[in-house]
């Protein structure tokens, strides 16, 4: 009975070992974010319910705390929750947060298992000029689910959007090789035309037509070797995989571009800036390429700062980030949750932070929209032994250790969160590749 206790005993530190320890950052640290010249006014936290009386045209609110760390914190997973809203912090956290109070009504009551360096909070706020009744929006996708984990529900409400997806997205996790007999060649083209499928006809779970959604089809990873070699075409990573053109999908669409291009990186400037032509948008909403790490990603939306480059434009870019640098599991905590700002340890460039409030309908539709993207399924098909294994130990990860990176959890949340970037300032990427 006893070396059970102790097994037991061990078991149970071990888990709570890995929970503190699987951050890839130190979760002891204050996020650092300047945020002085957005100061509202100072908040009393010491309270049952929040005062946040202030002017009406602030579209995005947060709040800054500084947590102490407990005991408690390494075992239970540290949160505030204001109204019906919980904001979740790491295991062991200590130090200033930027919590997200957009959506929060004055007088909400406050409920917390942290404890606070001060009692004294400050609160930040922002005034966008957006509007999704008369603005033309694009979005640029690097992959056919990215448009959606960022925006569903902002493209959703607004009333004239285009989808671009930039590449075909044949790369990654071979969710297909058993049914191709190991065959990754013929895995990777069911992959990629299985994400085309994605790329033209998930938006219409959002109200965007399919003539407004356009699948560009490189090579998924190749966008950062066209971008550094101009003068050569990019071939897939995938052995014998073939030509693009089959999945490029651009005759449909209302913007006219050619179907046939060579995957370089003249063609994909010359779509980018076609395609900003003709739309003239007044928002684009793509990813920051300073603080997403993917390198499609990044270069997508570094293709699309030199593509602006003689444009005259009145447009803000809406920056966003699907893969953290610093941490894939953000955002923190529980479907439903908040979308606070991410932990950063460095300046990085954007003018003003727009939060677009998902009600709880909207939260349900954008679920049901990723449910049916073929790469976000939690795959539980008895296809091999090898696969259940896999299946099992995600499960137990995710429920264990709470190693949970699904974008079901990360993206149907209370928020969608953009750094804005006016475009004047864009210059600034330039010196960031």
């Amino acid at each position: 009975m006893l070396y059970m206790l102790i097994l037991l005993l061990f078991i149970s530190f071990f888990i709570v070992f890995k929970k503190a320890t699987k951050y890839k950052y130190d979760q002891k640290k204050d996020y650092i974010y300047d945020l002085k010249k957005h100061f509202i006014k100072e908040i009393d936290l010491d309270t049952t319910n929040l005062d946040l009386q202030t002017d009406d045209n602030y579209d995005t609110l947060f709040l800054e705390i500084k947590i102490t760390t407990n005991l408690l914190s390494y075992f239970v997973k540290p949160y505030m929750q204001i109204g019906n809203t919980k904001h979740s912090f790491e295991y062991g956290a200590r130090g200033l947060r930027y919590i997200n109070i957009s959506h929060i009504k004055s007088n909400d009551q406050i409920k917390t298992n942290i404890k606070l360096a001060s009692k004294t909070s400050k609160l930040y706020g922002f005034k966008n000029k957006i509007d999704l009744e008369s603005d033309t929006i694009l979005i640029l996708a690097p992959h056919a689910d990215d448009a959606e984990i960022a925006a569903f529900g902002l493209y959703k409400t607004a009333k004239n959007v285009t989808i671009v997806t930039t590449t075909m997205g044949e790369k990654g996790v071979c969710n297909y090789c058993d049914f191709y007999a190991g065959n990754k060649t013929e895995a990777a083209q069911k992959k990629a035309h299985l994400r085309l499928l994605d790329a033209l006809h998930i938006p219409s779970f959002g109200e965007v037509a399919v003539e407004n959604s356009i699948a560009l089809g490189y090579f998924g990873g190749s966008l950062e070797f066209m971008y550094n070699n101009t003068e050569q075409n990019a071939v897939s990573s995938i052995k014998d995989f073939g030509s693009m053109q089959k999945y490029r999908k651009v005759n449909h669409a209302k913007i006219q571009l050619p179907q046939k291009v060579d995957p370089n990186f003249q063609a994909f400037y010359n779509d980018i800036k076609e395609i900003v032509t003709q739309l003239q948008p007044k928002i684009i909403i793509t990813p920051h390429p300073q603080i997403d790490s993917h390198p499609d990603h990044k270069y997508t939306t570094l293709s699309l700062l030199k593509a602006l480059d003689n444009l005259k434009l009145d447009t803000q870019i809406l920056l966003y980030t699907n893969h953290l640098k610093q941490s894939e599991i953000y955002p923190i905590g529980e479907m439903f949750g908040s979308v606070d700002l991410p932990v950063n340890f460095s300046k990085f460039k954007y003018d003003s932070i727009y939060s677009f409030i998902l009600n709880d309908e909207l939260q349900k539709e954008k679920y049901f929209a990723l449910e049916a993207i073929h790469d976000l399924r939690d795959s539980f098909l008895p296809i091999s032994l090898k696969r259940a294994y896999k299946n099992c130990t995600r499960l137990l990860k995710k429920e264990l250790l709470t190693k949970d990176k699904s974008y079901f959890r990360r993206a149907v949340r209370k928020h969608e969160l953009f750094f804005v970037l006016q475009h004047k300032n864009y210059k600034k990427f330039f010196q960031e590749k």
